[in-house]
């Protein structure tokens, strides 16, 4: 009975961000992952990531790709598509905007890099050193939500505090 009870509070909490995340009149645009071995890999339109960048009111540049699991391009393809993006969520797992400025010549090259807005959740680490989106985030959607809306449209949440992702400095 606890269980269904804190299943239904976050459920709740998430359909409330969702639509909260409506109001927004703007809808960024999003550009995710990074570069492995000279293939970007970045969330499917179907997979779970890009419903929360959908949930969060935020124009996802890959939303009508198909599968669920994750999409491998080329430089080429992402920068062609994606150079623009007001924001960069998940960059691979950088920690600061200097590793990332050193990893590849191409990163500088995109609006998100230039204006300084590029998320991750590489920093947030847990007790034992794991990354807390990766022990906390599947059974706490609502909080993954409230971060991206929170990057996406500050305003709608003014007072909240990130739970996984920071800006990358």
């Amino acid at each position: 009975l606890e269980a269904d009870s804190i299943f239904s509070k976050i459920e709740y909490d998430y359909l409330a961000a969702k639509k909260l995340a409506l109001n927004a009149t703007i809808q960024p645009t999003v550009l995710s992952g990074g570069l492995y071995k000279d293939i970007w890999n970045l969330p499917a339109g179907e997979s779970f990531e890009a419903t929360f960048l959908q949930d969060a009111n935020t124009l996802y540049l890959w939303k009508e790709s198909k599968g669920k699991g994750s999409l491998s391009l080329n430089i080429e393809n992402v920068f062609e598509r994606a150079k623009n993006a007001d924001i960069w969520v998940s960059p691979s797992f950088y920690r600061s905007m200097d590793q990332l400025d050193e990893a590849n010549d191409i990163y500088p090259s995109f609006t998100a890099f230039q204006q300084n807005n590029i998320y991750s959740y590489a920093n947030k680490l847990g007790e034992t050193g794991g990354l807390i989106y990766f022990e906390l985030s599947p059974s706490r959607p609502d909080l993954v939500l409230k971060d991206l809306i929170k990057i996406a449209h500050p305003t709608l949440l003014p007072d909240y505090t990130f739970t996984f992702f920071e800006k990358l400095k």
